[in-house]
C-alpha cells in the first residue's frame, strides 16, 4: 500500500495531547512543520494555523485550494482507563486493516484529516497552490472556524477533510445548539436512617450524538433517570453521567436513599429493572451493566428530586425527524448530553441538530420547556449553521469524474448528520465551494473509534488526483 507519510504524521499527531481548548502543542507541531518545509505559515488571534504550498512549475497560473481540518479530539475514556488527556499521548494498536486506541477515543477525528494534508504540504504533487486551514476547538463549538478573518486564505475551494465514509462525497450537514438546563436549589437534610444505594449504569455503546443518533444506543442518563422515577419517595444525594456534549452518554450514576421498609422492595425491583434493561438493549449496547452497590448515607439531598428526574426521564432524546428530501438522513434529532452538579447547581447540558434551522431552534425550545418546569434556568451556546448541498458545485462535478476515473464507480453524495465547518465557512465566504472527503471511521466520539488502512490509501490518492485535476484545469 502507498499511504505516502499520511500514517506517519498519524502516529505522531497521536502522541500529541489535544484535547478542545488545549491545542498548543500540535500548533506548535503544526508550524515546525512548515518551517522545517520551507513553508509560509501563519497563526491567528484565535489560534487557527494556515500553511501555504506555492503551485507546483507549470501550475503558477492555478487557484488555490483550500484543505481544512481541525486540530482537536473528543477525549472519552473507558472508566477503568488511566489517562491524562491533557499530557498523556494516545496508545495505538494496529489490528489487520485498523488502527484503534487502548480504552480511549483514537483521534482519526480529525487527526488523519491533518496528516492528509500535511502529506500534501510534504509531497511532489503537480498541483496549483495550496492552502492548509487547521482550526481549533470543533468539538466544542466550531469556535475556530467561526474566528476565521476572510484575508486567512485566498482559495475559492475548500475541501474539509473531516468526512469518516471513503466511498461518499459529504455536500451538506446539520446545524447545531446546545441547550443547558440549570438548577440551583440549597441541598436538604438526607434522613440518617435511610439505606442508601449507588446506581451505576455503564458499558453502553455511546457514539456520536450526530452521526450515530439513527442507531437507536441507549443514553446512559434516560436509563438511570427511568429507575429513579419508579421511586418518587427516594432521598436523591448524586446524579451524575455523561461527558461530553457531542457523545451519546455511556455511564451514569446516582446516590439515594429509601427507608429500611421500602429497601427490600427497591432491590426487587432493581432487579426487574435490570432484566429488562439488558433485554431492551441487548443489540445496540450488548455490554450494558446495572449495579445497584450499597452506599454510605449522606448528610445532603436534592431537593424536589422528583420533578427533577421527572424532567430528565421526560427529556426527548434521539432522532426527532427524518429528511423529507434525502432518504436515511437524519433531519432533526436531539441528545441528553450529560448531568453534573456544581456546588448548590445542577447543570444538565442537551444538544439539538437539525439540517433546518426552524426544526433545530423548536428541539431546544421543547427541551428547555420540559427543565423550566422543574424550576431550571435556560441558557444556549455555540449555535452554528447547517450546509445546504450544491448539487451544480464544479467542485463537486470534478470530484465526482476524477473519484470514478480511479475507483471505476461513482462515489455516493451524500449529506451528514454530524457538524461540520463548512456550514460556518459556507456562511462566512458565501462564494466558496466546499465538499468534504475522508478515509472510513467507526465508532467516532466513544472508545471503539477506529480508522480504516486501506481507505486512508485510497483517500490520499483521490485526494492527490483532484488537486492535479483542479491545476491541470485552470
Amino acid at each position: 500500500m502507498n499511504h505516502g507519510h499520511v500514517l506517519q504524521y498519524f502516529a505522531e499527531i497521536t502522541t500529541i495531547p489535544r484535547p478542545s481548548g488545549h491545542e498548543e502543542k500540535l500548533r506548535e507541531y503544526l508550524l515546525s512543520f512548515a518551517k522545517n518545509h520551507d513553508l509560509f505559515a501563519t497563526e491567528d488571534a484565535a489560534g487557527n494555523v494556515c500553511i501555504r504550498k506555492p503551485a507546483a512549475a507549470g501550475f503558477e497560473g492555478s487557484s488555490a485550494v483550500v484543505l481544512q481540518a481541525h486540530m482537536d479530539m473528543v477525549c472519552e475514556k473507558d472508566p477503568a482507563k488511566a489517562i491524562n488527556f491533557q499530557t498523556d499521548p494516545i496508545e495505538t494498536v494496529t489490528e489487520g486493516d485498523w488502527i484503534h486506541a487502548c480504552g480511549t477515543t483514537l483521534g482519526a477525528d480529525n487527526g488523519i484529516g491533518i496528516a492528509l494534508a500535511l502529506d500534501v504540504l510534504a509531497a511532489n504533487i503537480p498541483t496549483g497552490p495550496v492552502e492548509c486551514v487547521f482550526t481549533g476547538e470543533e468539538e466544542t463549538g466550531l469556535t475556530g472556524a467561526e474566528a476565521v478573518n476572510p484575508d486567512f486564505f485566498t482559495g475559492k475551494m475548500l475541501i474539509n477533510l473531516d468526512h469518516e465514509v471513503e466511498e461518499s462525497i459529504c455536500t451538506g450537514c446539520a446545524g447545531g445548539v446546545e441547550t443547558f438546563a440549570v438548577i440551583v436549589r440549597e441541598p436538604v437534610a438526607a434522613p440518617m436512617n435511610n439505606v442508601y444505594y449507588r446506581l451505576d449504569i455503564d458499558g453502553l455503546t455511546g457514539g456520536h450524538s450526530g452521526t450515530d443518533i439513527h442507531q437507536g444506543r441507549a443514553n446512559a442518563i434516560k436509563i438511570l433517570a427511568a429507575f429513579l422515577h419508579r421511586l418518587p419517595d427516594a432521598a436523591v444525594c448524586e446524579l451524575s453521567g455523561g461527558n461530553l456534549i457531542n457523545a451519546i452518554p455511556r455511564h451514569a450514576t446516582a446516590v439515594f436513599g429509601v427507608s429500611p421498609e421500602q429497601a427490600a422492595e427497591v432491590e426487587r425491583m432493581f432487579a426487574q429493572f435490570k432484566e429488562e434493561m439488558i433485554g431492551a438493549w441487548s443489540s445496540t449496547d450488548p455490554g450494558i451493566s446495572l449495579a445497584l452497590l450499597p452506599e454510605s448515607p449522606r448528610d445532603d439531598a436534592i431537593p424536589s428530586a422528583a420533578a427533577i428526574i421527572g424532567a430528565l426521564d421526560a427529556c426527548p432524546n434521539g432522532v426527532l425527524a427524518m429528511s423529507r428530501t434525502i432518504p436515511g438522513l437524519v433531519q432533526t434529532s436531539t441528545n441528553l448530553s450529560s448531568i453534573r452538579m456544581q456546588g448548590r447547581s445542577l447543570i444538565i447540558a442537551t444538544f439539538q441538530r437539525s439540517v433546518a434551522d426552524a426544526e433545530k431552534y423548536e428541539a431546544s425550545a421543547m427541551v428547555a420547556e420540559v427543565f423550566r418546569k422543574c424550576g431550571a434556568e435556560i441558557t444556549t451556546k455555540s449555535e452554528y449553521p447547517g450546509w445546504t448541498p450544491d448539487p451544480s458545485s464544479p467542485l463537486l462535478q470534478t470530484a465526482v469524474a476524477v473519484y470514478e476515473n480511479l475507483f471505476g464507480k461513482e462515489p455516493a453524495i451524500t449529506a451528514t448528520h454530524g457538524g461540520l465547518e463548512c456550514g460556518l465557512f459556507r456562511r462566512n465566504y458565501p462564494a466558496l465551494d466546499i465538499i468534504s472527503i475522508g478515509p472510513n471511521i467507526l465508532g467516532a466520539h466513544s472508545p471503539n473509534e477506529r480508522l480504516q488502512i486501506s481507505s486512508v490509501e485510497k483517500v490520499r490518492l483521490f485526494l492527490a488526483e483532484l488537486l492535479r485535476e483542479i491545476g491541470t484545469a485552470a
